[in-house]
């Protein structure tokens, strides 16, 4: 593998390896111990599955205590599995494997790559293809047992085992969305015609709640907003902030991605490289300009702080920012210019995903 990697990937696998290495036998003698008290320096922080996974762990009493922050990235989904959909697809696996029920214990048997294939079989005959912006839950995910997971997260709150936990929850301007930024010459009126057939008699309506959320927008921004992780973002956050005392901080990642002609926008993932301040290691997506790396610093910033308090804001390097409330929709605008907007896409968001 190492004659396809260049000399910094080598470098950075092999520090890997050697501090994976250093952490010790988890089933030996060099366990490392772990104190209660750097139990409090834990924090869940991922993106997309990640950021669900976060969500489920919230809602699990077996993960009470292990962390005591929460950073979740586009993950967002309400209501995404059930027990009587989690059985259908349980059975239809074992259906595609030849199996019964009784047979169950038998997977552990299954070669790895004829399991995967069974499972994709599995959740195409029962889900269909996977289509971009579908908010719907494909594959495999836990559910709802009152024992091992009180409810399911986004739900759209969380346990009150996790009541105490701040949050930090956000998602980005075009996530998984098919874009329009490769077509530079689009038209306002060649968008509203691609808006129309999606929203018909109230396309303009749309228009308008996109320019009040927006003002600076172009034809290519009304044809690739998100509608799969902020409607729900917006509703999760709502919920949290009324379910705990404990803070919660919002965000959006509006900066788009400046690689490929500024084709791409600001897609799922972006938020990675910049909050982690390793626009180096995915210059590809970031781009290795000035811009991405004044970003960096500034997103990186207020993760640490969060990581470290419970609180992102960064003094003298981002505006106040306020904990979240339904009211005040208090939401850090992640831009080339960093600002706070108050629920600046909420009625926008409501016409493109209903959330009542």
């Amino acid at each position: 593998m190492k004659d396809k990697m260049t000399p910094d990937q080598i470098e950075n696998l092999e520090k890997t390896i050697d501090y994976l290495r250093n952490l010790g036998d988890a089933w030996g003698d060099s366990y490392i111990e772990v104190t209660p008290e750097e139990q409090q320096k834990y924090i869940g922080d991922y993106k997309s599955g990640g950021g669900g996974k976060v969500g489920t762990l919230m809602c699990m009493p077996a993960a009470k205590g292990l962390f005591n922050k929460a950073i979740i990235q586009s993950g967002t989904l309400i209501n995404s599995m059930t027990q009587e959909k989690s059985q259908k697809l349980a059975a239809t696996v074992l259906e595609k494997l030849n199996l019964t029920p009784e047979d169950v214990k038998k997977l552990d048997t299954i070669p790895y790559h004829d399991l995967v294939k069974a499972g994709n079989e599995a959740v195409a005959e029962i889900s269909g293809p996977r289509i971009p912006g579908s908010s719907g839950m494909f594959g495999f995910a836990p559910s709802v047992d009152g024992e091992v997971l009180l409810q399911q997260p986004f739900s759209p709150g969380f346990a009150d085992i996790s009541k105490n936990i701040p949050v930090m929850i956000g998602s980005t301007l075009n996530e998984l969305m098919p874009v329009a930024y490769g077509n530079k010459t689009l038209t306002l009126e060649q968008a509203k015609d691609s808006l129309a057939k999606e929203y018909g008699d109230g396309t303009d309506e749309f228009v308008s709640l996109y320019e009040k959320a927006y003002p600076d927008y172009t034809p290519q921004d009304l044809l690739s907003i998100d509608k799969m992780f902020r409607p729900y973002t917006i509703r999760t956050a709502d919920a949290r902030a009324e379910e705990s005392d404990a803070p919660v901080y919002a965000y959006l990642l509006a900066w788009k991605s400046p690689v490929e002609d500024a084709s791409k926008g600001s897609f799922h993932g972006l938020d990675i490289p910049l909050a982690f301040n390793t626009v180096d290691l995915r210059s590809d997506w970031t781009g290795n300009g000035e811009d991405a790396w004044e970003l960096a610093e500034k997103m990186s910033s207020a993760w640490i702080n969060f990581v470290k308090t419970g609180n992102p804001n960064v003094q003298g390097v981002l505006p106040e920012w306020e904990p979240y409330t339904a009211d005040n929709g208090a939401t850090m605008y992640f831009d080339t210019e960093c600002r706070i907007v108050h629920n600046h896409d909420r009625e926008l968001m409501k016409m493109i995903r209903p959330l009542d």
